[in-house]
């Protein structure tokens, strides 16, 4: 699968580097960079762009005025000097925020993610998750989730990790991989608790799959998930009332 990239920054220097590291990922097809929205514009009514790599701060229009006025957007990743702009990313459903100066192995990460999401994808109509409603509030241990013109019947046993995925929500069950449109906030709410945890603002764990804690990492069913800052305690509060020694 070739994926089509556009790189978008004002700044050379950050487009030279951002070239050099999507020459190093055969997945991805560099199809132009630009140095301004109103030049990326251009690419973007022409040719079909799976991959977005945005700048926010841009003379005359920004990124984010750029990205609010595509009416169907690329698969978005957020490259800036400005930490206080990831918000507004989140709320438009980028995919990642990367922080300059930007590492190679920061971008692997990204990118990687991205050629996994685009991939899901696919050309697949990802309708929306729906809530089971058992007759007379009957107990349930499951939930059902629309994907790949299917509904999935997953019990929370099951699952391992949730990821938010921009607009969408991926579910990790086992080694499967299920992917539905959604919001995470409201599938929070559905899933019990102690029993599924927040971790990050994209994360939400099986505490009973945790396999191990190293730092703000946690490792479960043999992938590794962010332990953020804000959700930090709560978890750590979990963890020492489960803890022997």
């Amino acid at each position: 699968m070739t994926i089509n990239c556009l790189i978008v920054d004002d700044e050379l220097l950050a487009r030279r580097l951002l070239t050099d590291y999507v020459g190093k990922m055969p997945e991805l097809n560099l199809v132009g960079t630009c140095a301004s929205a109103m030049e990326a514009q251009g690419y973007l009514q022409k040719q079909r762009i799976d991959l977005l790599l945005l700048d926010i701060q841009m003379p005359d229009v920004t990124g984010i005025s750029l990205l609010r006025s595509l009416p169907n957007k690329p698969v978005t990743i957020l490259t800036t000097a400005y930490a206080e702009y990831a918000l507004q990313g989140y709320e438009l459903f980028v995919l990642d925020y990367l922080l300059k100066p930007i590492s190679f192995e920061r971008f692997f990460q990204a990118a990687s993610r991205a050629v996994e999401y685009i991939g899901l994808l696919g050309k697949k109509a990802l309708p929306r998750y729906e809530e089971a409603r058992p007759p007379h509030d009957v107990p349930h241990d499951y939930i059902f989730v629309k994907s790949d013109y299917k509904i999935h019947k997953i019990a929370h046993r099951d699952m391992d990790v949730i990821e938010a995925y921009g607009e969408y929500i991926l579910i990790y069950s086992g080694g499967q991989k299920i992917m539905t449109l959604g919001q995470m906030g409201k599938l929070e709410q559905m899933l019990p608790k102690p029993g599924f945890v927040r971790v990050h603002r994209s994360f939400i764990v099986n505490f009973s799959k945790i396999d191990a804690i190293q730092g703000g990492t946690i490792h479960v069913g043999g992938r590794e998930v962010p332990l953020s800052k804000g959700y930090r305690d709560a978890f750590m509060q979990l963890v020492q009332q489960s803890r022997l020694s």
